[in-house]
């Protein structure tokens, strides 16, 4: 497994994974199989589904920290601002440092370089959301992510993962 082959592997699955429509239900879906996924784990983590106007679903598992939800919300922002999965832009950014550079004018309260959040991408639309998790591993979290979308379009995940 190279870093390559990672972005190369997170770069179909955003291509793959695409709504035709997204409501309140494809949210909660989403949301409630990353929370059983993780229960299965028997891991804590927080989990967020929401579009950029607002949460469409927000849920825990037990252990996870009252730190978490924010991490969601900042992890949610990076794929806002730079239209990718966030563990992408980690493997992208390779060893810089984990805040942007000043250019990009951004306050780091409302994104984090850190893998969990994938792109919302619906039909003939673009990105217009994004689900995260927060809590584990950051390849973990975006696992879990991206898998809960593609079980929800009714994609086997298992076709485009990411090697353990």
């Amino acid at each position: 497994m190279s870093v390559e082959s990672d972005i190369a592997g997170i770069i179909e699955q955003e291509k793959a994974y695409v709504f035709e429509r997204f409501d309140e239900d494809t949210a909660f879906a989403i949301g409630s199989h990353v929370r059983e996924a993780a229960r299965a784990l028997g891991k804590g983590i927080a989990v967020g589904v929401l579009l950029w106007d607002r949460t469409m679903f927000y849920g825990t598992t037990a252990g996870i920290a009252w730190g978490n939800e924010p991490w969601v919300k900042r992890k949610v922002g990076t794929v806002r601002l730079m239209l990718k999965s966030s563990y992408r832009v980690v493997l992208e950014r390779g060893d810089k440092p984990r805040v942007l550079e000043e250019s990009w004018a951004q306050d780091v309260r409302d994104y984090a370089l850190a893998g969990g959040a994938f792109p919302i991408s619906l039909k003939g639309f673009g990105i217009v959301g994004a689900v995260a998790t927060s809590g584990l591993s950051e390849r973990l979290d975006h696992t879990l992510s991206a898998a809960a979308v593609a079980s929800v379009l009714g994609i086997d995940a298992a076709t485009l993962a990411l090697p353990d």
